[in-house]
């Protein structure tokens, strides 16, 4: 290929980039503007994106000290066995009784399960690197026993935004249904009032697209 091809090619490339990121921002702005502009809906919007900020926080911290700030336990969402035996391995039996389990538990369990599988991790790989070898699947299988079954992960250290398309956002009295978008899947949240203030009740994938 030759310069001036290769050149033109460039020029190319750059003018679709363009195009798409006018593409997505237009539509950001439109599913954005269909949003009624109120006090409860700035205050929706801005907790549904501190929630993202927080989640990000704790995938690289597992820090949840700050989540109560934004979710919130109640009868909106309904816990799995599997979700209910991780709580109770990891927070105690106390955390599922009526009135205390919900989606600030199960997100509490979730980041706290994924530190406590992070530390076992490097300790293992930790120790493998000192005897020259590779993480055994028997030494896997007993990281994964001891993280109550779940799958251990390293801290994330990538410092990334998301950035939220909101689609809908329906007010009922003290409780909210919001459709948004979060670049992985179109989601459902339920956030309810309390004291004045909006807190996530219950996330839910509708499509997950990525």
């Amino acid at each position: 290929m030759t310069e001036k091809n290769k050149t033109f090619m460039l020029i190319i490339a750059i003018l679709l980039v363009g195009v798409v990121f006018i593409f997505i921002r237009t539509k950001n702005a439109r599913a954005n503007s269909g949003i009624p502009d109120t006090p409860d809906t700035r205050q929706i919007v801005a907790v549904m994106n501190r929630s993202y900020e927080l989640m990000a926080h704790a995938s690289q911290t597992f820090d949840v000290s700050e989540f109560p700030s934004v979710f919130i336990d109640t009868k909106d969402y309904k816990l799995t066995d599997q979700q209910r035996d991780a709580i109770v391995s990891i927070l105690g039996l106390e955390a599922v009784e009526p009135g205390n389990t919900g989606y600030l538990t199960a997100m509490q369990a979730q980041y706290i399960s994924m530190g406590q599988g992070a530390k076992l991790l490097e300790k293992a790989l930790d120790r493998a690197k000192l005897e020259n070898r590779n993480l055994t699947s028997e030494e896997f299988q007993e990281i994964l026993k001891a993280n109550h079954g779940r799958a251990p992960v390293l801290g994330n250290t990538i410092n990334s935004k998301t950035e939220l398309t909101f689609i809908s956002i329906d007010i009922n009295g003290d409780k909210a249904i919001v459709r948004y978008d979060d670049g992985a899947a179109l989601q459902e949240a339920i956030l309810v009032k309390e004291k004045e203030h909006w807190l996530i009740a219950s996330i839910i994938p509708v499509w997950i697209h990525f």
